[in-house]
């Protein structure tokens, strides 16, 4: 499998429509928080979940939050 990426809990509730492409990490918008295989904008494949989606599918690694 591809690299994992980190996201941290803060990005996840951010609540900005941001999606991840779990194969080349790219971000974007346009994704609904459940939102899953969306078509990248950077790689073209069908790996882009939103990222909420991408955590509760344990597909992104969580990284603490600096200062809680």
């Amino acid at each position: 499998m591809s690299k994992r990426h980190t996201v941290t809990m803060d990005e996840v509730e951010a609540d900005e429509n941001e999606g991840i492409c779990v194969v080349c990490g790219n971000r974007q918008g346009g994704c609904e928080p459940d939102a899953e295989k969306y078509v990248c904008e950077d790689c073209g494949r069908e790996e882009v979940y939103g990222l909420e989606q991408a955590v509760l599918c344990g597909l992104v690694d969580v990284a603490s939050d600096d200062g809680e």
